[in-house]
């Protein structure tokens, strides 16, 4: 019976702050609420490495689609061995992370949109293959993707664990914004989220756009987060656990990091630290320390190149060998921790 009652106790301290702030939450609202549990992760294979990522309407289908269409490029160490390659690959990159941010405007939560045929095409060899197709090596296409972009996050937090028993962990939790909404339950401490936001704006459903991120009562709205867990295919075990904190540019982050260990062969801590590019509506994004020539030589690709902060930060644990190492970004001073 306490327990009951203290239930309630936080129910009513819950509504009744919400309704103070204008919220329409409701007793039945708390009560009929129920946390979603998928059974199994989103799985998908690349080269030596299976890829365990959350199903819609989180990143998982988004980063599979990136990481497959680059695939196809055969990316290796050499692909960015000199100032001409290394132009070509990042052209390809942004060229792939468009395609599928556009992809993303398809998706919402599966519990209530039909989306299982676009998350399955997002997963798939053959669609990549596809996409991969409409790429063209000597311009950019970023003019004719127009996808809704929801609020910055900064109120994200991700962690990367791999146990000493060879069991890993990656979880991206968040409030979206700093402090969330900025309400907060003075009895029960609670800061309340900000997630109303990703949901998408009526007015920016074109063409069927972002239809299915519409607000619906007890809906999950799209998220870019990207908890992922590699798993070497030879040994079975547990080869990188990765994922990101900062709003729109997790999926791609974490991408970039991936990439640059997987296939560029770089150091962990240069895979993290490496300069990134994101991709925005109509522009590429690049952070200031960038390779100036690689920008130029992008500009001449048709890319429109802005300098911005990189704000996503990356947390990533692998195993090499038989070492367990860590890199936390330097972006949001974080750092790695053993025990």
């Amino acid at each position: 019976m306490g327990k009951t009652a203290d239930l309630t106790a936080v129910q009513k301290a819950i509504i009744d702050t919400l309704k103070q702030e204008g919220g329409r939450i409701t007793r039945e609202d708390l009560m009929n609420y129920t946390a979603v549990s998928n059974d199994y992760a989103l799985k998908f294979t690349l080269g030596n490495y299976t890829f365990y990522v959350p199903d819609a309407p989180f990143g998982g289908p988004v980063l599979a689609l990136m990481l497959n269409i680059l695939e196809g490029y055969n990316l290796t160490n050499r692909s960015v061995s000199t100032i001409e390659m290394k132009t070509l690959t990042y052209h390809r990159m942004i060229e792939a992370f468009r395609l599928a941010n556009a992809q993303k405007s398809e998706l919402g939560d599966p519990h209530y949109e039909n989306i299982a045929e676009i998350v399955k095409n997002m997963i798939s060899v053959g669609f990549a293959d596809n996409m991969r197709s409409t790429i063209k090596d000597d311009t950019t296409k970023q003019d004719r993707y127009d996808v809704k972009s929801v609020c910055d996050g900064h109120g994200t937090t991700h962690l990367s664990v791999i146990a000493e028993d060879g069991s890993a962990v990656a979880v991206t939790s968040s409030i979206n914004n700093y402090f969330g909404s900025g309400v907060m339950s003075p009895s029960t401490g609670i800061i309340f989220n900000d997630q109303m936001c990703d949901f998408s704006d009526p007015k920016s459903v074109i063409n069927g756009a972002n239809k299915n991120n519409l607000i619906k009562p007890g809906k999950r709205p799209l998220s870019s987060k990207s908890p992922t867990i590699i798993v070497d295919k030879q040994s079975n075990q547990v080869k990188m656990v990765v994922g990101g904190a900062g709003g729109t540019n997790i999926t791609t982050s974490t991408a970039q990091v991936i990439l640059n260990y997987l296939f560029f062969d770089y150091n962990l801590h240069k895979a993290v630290e490496e300069p990134r590019v994101q991709v925005p509506i109509n522009v590429t994004n690049v952070e200031e320390v960038f390779d100036e020539e690689v920008a130029k030589r992008l500009r001449l690709k048709n890319h429109t190149i802005d300098n911005k902060t990189e704000e996503t930060s990356i947390q990533v644990v692998v195993r090499q060998k038989n070492e367990i190492c860590a890199a936390s970004d330097y972006r949001n001073y974080g750092y790695p921790a053993g025990y």
